[in-house]
């Protein structure tokens, strides 16, 4: 697993750990996010630790909020972000995480990140401090602190200088983290963007039925002018139908093409864009009979509310393949269209 560690507020530019080696470079030089552990600074993850018994999603949410002091941040625009430990949460507002989703849309995926303060805790386990920050990690509460900041302490401790060859000797380290899903279905049509190769074959078929359109008006053009080989050709294509009015027949076939495919890739498009609101989608395959989605359910209750609701909208679906995972339970599903 690769290390992305960003290194200001801007999230511009960071450090690359791969493979042993480290070098400065720019999150847009990054071609793709696989198998990649973003550190984001602890001002836009902030890291919290809550020891709890609870079980509904929503009380542990609402209890982490309700702790949080109100003197510096307003809690009604928090959001709670869960990880893949338990007990350990992110907490962030509306406007970071936007701008957070904005960095990796190019990626189009989903993209594992997490604080800076949580992956030195899990990196080292003991105080250290990095390019001008200190993280507290033996006090009750983990902390960040600037520099300045830590110097002012009346009560020093002692605090580890981490260099760039103790980051580059991490490997094997349990990290936690948070999945962001970037999928966006506007990013299909953005030829600068890094696409996922399924999202890359569905605009290839996109062009394909858009050159297809193109072509059938262009063989229609050079069929008005064959005249007497009207009927001969037609009689080729559909040997079955009956000749009576040539040109409306013709006519009729173009409309009856081009509707049909104009409908099927404007129903795929919106119930794409439609599902990717609510709905954790790993992976898309299109085809010219439908397509099918590999997403990602907290349970199976949630599976199940989700294809129930599918089917009270007549959608034609079939679950193709499911498994329960450590991340929750990935089902692929199946549309017909």
């Amino acid at each position: 697993m690769s290390i992305f560690i960003f290194n200001n507020l801007d999230l511009e530019s960071g450090i690359l750990i791969i493979n042993g080696s480290l070098k400065k470079i720019n999150i847009h030089e990054l071609v793709n996010a696989d198998d990649t552990l973003f550190v984001l600074p602890n001002e836009f993850l902030h890291f919290i630790e809550f020891k709890h018994d609870l079980k509904n999603n929503q009380n542990i949410h609402a209890s982490i909020l309700n702790n949080i002091s109100t003197l510096h941040e307003d809690n009604e625009n928090l959001t709670v972000l869960n990880t893949s430990n338990k007990y350990h949460f992110f907490t962030t507002n509306k406007e970071k995480l936007e701008k957070v989703k904005n960095v990796f849309s190019k990626f189009n995926a989903k993209i594992s990140i997490t604080s800076d303060l949580l992956f030195f805790k899990e990196a080292f386990n003991q105080n250290c401090s990095y390019s001008n920050s200190v993280y507290l990690i033996e006090s009750d509460e983990a902390v960040k602190l600037s520099e300045k900041s830590f110097n002012l302490l009346d009560e020093t401790s002692e605090v580890k200088n981490v260099s760039d060859s103790d980051l580059k000797r991490i490997k094997d380290i349990n990290t936690t983290s948070y999945q962001l899903n970037t999928f966006s279905i506007s990013s299909i049509f953005n030829l600068q963007n890094s696409l996922m190769p399924s999202m890359a074959i569905l605009f290839i078929i996109i062009t394909a039925y858009i050159a297809a359109l193109f072509n059938i008006n262009s063989n229609y053009s050079q069929v008005q002018k064959m005249g007497t080989t009207l009927e001969s050709i037609y009689s080729d294509i559909y040997p079955k139908e009956n000749i009576t009015n040539i040109y409306q027949q013709i006519e009729f076939k173009l409309d009856s093409l081009n509707n049909e495919e104009v409908t099927k890739l404007s129903k795929t498009i919106n119930l794409l864009k439609s599902l990717s609101e609510s709905l954790n989608i790993l992976e898309v395959n299109y085809s010219e009979t439908g397509f099918q989605i590999k997403c990602l359910f907290n349970n199976d209750a949630e599976e199940s509310i989700f294809v129930n609701q599918q089917n009270r909208l007549n959608y034609d679906l079939e679950i193709v393949d499911s498994k329960t995972t450590q991340l929750g339970k990935i089902t692929t599903i199946s549309y017909e269209l």
